[in-house]
């Protein structure tokens, strides 16, 4: 019987091993546990653990163990600029490298470059992150498997080699589309990493000759199981209680971005409010679900939101600690924002992973590209035009509004598209892969 340990590093990894059903379908043949930072303490988590009651390991070392070595900043620069130079792209959360191949690029980013920064520097990151304590650690709980939610912060880094050492296969599952564009290396050796599709899939082989390319998998990813699977469902009357003032009302669910990476929602929204008081008279006028961002800082926003007639602010559920790094949704967001979504006529947002999510649940997605004047927005064109957007922008069902009088004229369509076709087509309309669990066992 093989062992399985997943690693919790930033919290959000219950979605994709608990919430997903993954850790319930490998223990019915094998052994889990969940492995958490010494310095975890957390009130969300543990209602995860006690819900499924799995078992837990704390590591007996702080996740600064190790820090970032001197040479990956050289060899970051090197790979970005080769992904400029093939114009695959390259993204960052708070500017744009969405940026055109220059002669620089060219420079830094051709073969020789990239086979010399490899050869010379990747061996470095071997000796430098594999740690004794985790080898040990790893041997003495018998795990057999290593499951890692993503592979390029300082701790996972330093399990994934220290894995490698121990002897311990490697699996890796992916958190969001954005991770290959903002970071594409695996330096070290891993049994299976699944792609979210068979674009990703064929980026990551390309990326890293270094291992076969059977290791990278078109397997799907975990969590979005979550909003296919109808558990939670007996549970949707409670949320409706909750929430009488939602109850026969069209909903526009809207999920609110982080405020450091953009400050000027508020306008947006306010244009969206003048724009459904103008279109349609109170008692038949869509309501605007604002769902908050996890990382918010201050609830500004969202007080003066609450004077808007049309929006309407649900629970905030997130535990987050920025020293370290951790960030939680509480067991009953998960469910609630599930429900929302599959009750929704229509997802409106800055483009995010929230998109992905509507379109799972069988729900349309209109994203916002207009600045405070309603006119298009050169800032969030990083987001409109972020490189992880492109295979999933395709979808019929996804648009970008990129002016006030844009999404003036279309929105009344849009409020119908999801009356007008049935879940399975706009699920299908992006190119999802579904997750088996199964695929673990593979040897």
């Amino acid at each position: 019987m093989r062992t399985f340990a997943f690693l919790i590093n930033h919290g959000v990894e219950v979605r994709h091993f608990l919430l997903s059903g993954l850790i319930d379908e490998l223990r019915k043949r094998h052994q889990v546990l969940i492995l958490t930072r010494a310095e975890t303490n957390s009130p969300a988590l543990n209602q995860y653990i006690e819900a499924y009651q799995v078992p837990v390991v704390q590591l007996p070392y702080p996740s600064d163990m190790r820090k970032r070595h001197r040479n990956e900043h050289y060899l970051s620069k090197i790979r970005k600029a080769r992904k400029a130079r093939l114009g695959i792209g390259n993204y960052h959360n708070f500017r744009n490298e969405n940026e055109r191949a220059s002669w620089k690029n060219s420079l830094m980013g051709n073969r020789f470059s990239f086979w010399i920064a490899h050869q010379i520097w990747s061996p470095a990151l071997k000796n430098h992150y594999t740690a004794d304590t985790v080898v040990r650690l790893l041997q003495q709980q018998h795990i057999s498997d290593l499951v890692l939610l993503d592979y390029n912060s300082p701790f996972q880094l330093m399990h994934g080699f220290s894995a490698n050492q121990a002897g311990v296969q490697v699996h890796i599952v992916m958190n969001t589309l954005k991770t290959y564009f903002t970071n594409d290396y695996l330096p070290f050796q891993f049994k299976r990493l699944y792609a979210w599709d068979a674009e990703q899939q064929h980026l990551f082989q390309k990326s890293n000759p270094q291992w076969p390319a059977e290791c990278v998998v078109n397997g799907g990813n975990p969590y979005y199981s979550f909003f296919l699977n109808a558990r939670f469902r007996d549970e949707e009357q409670e949320l409706e209680n909750r929430y009488p003032e939602l109850k026969n009302r069209d909903c526009i669910v809207y999920s609110l971005i982080y405020e450091k990476m953009f400050d000027g929602e508020y306008e947006l929204l306010r244009q969206l409010n003048d724009i459904l008081v103008a279109s349609f008279p109170e008692n038949t006028r869509p309501v605007v679900v604002i769902r908050r961002n996890p990382f918010e800082e201050t609830d500004t926003l969202v007080k003066k939101l609450k004077q808007l007639p049309t929006m309407y602010v649900t629970g905030h559920y997130w535990e987050r600690d920025v020293s370290k790094e951790w960030s939680i949704q509480e067991l009953q967001g998960e469910r609630e924002w599930k429900w929302i979504l599959s009750k929704a006529v229509l997802c409106m947002n800055i483009p995010s992973m929230a998109g992905y999510e509507s379109i799972l649940s069988g729900t349309p997605v209109l994203n916002i590209g207009f600045d405070a004047e309603g006119n298009p927005s050169a800032q969030l064109k990083q987001f409109t035009e972020a490189p992880f957007m492109r295979s999933f922008n395709q979808s019929q069902f996804i648009a970008v509004c990129n002016s006030r009088s844009e999404l003036q004229r279309i929105l009344p369509e849009w409020l119908r598209s999801k009356k007008n076709a049935d879940a399975q087509s706009i699920r299908n309309s992006i190119a999802f892969t579904p997750f088996t669990p199964a695929s673990f066992d593979l040897n």
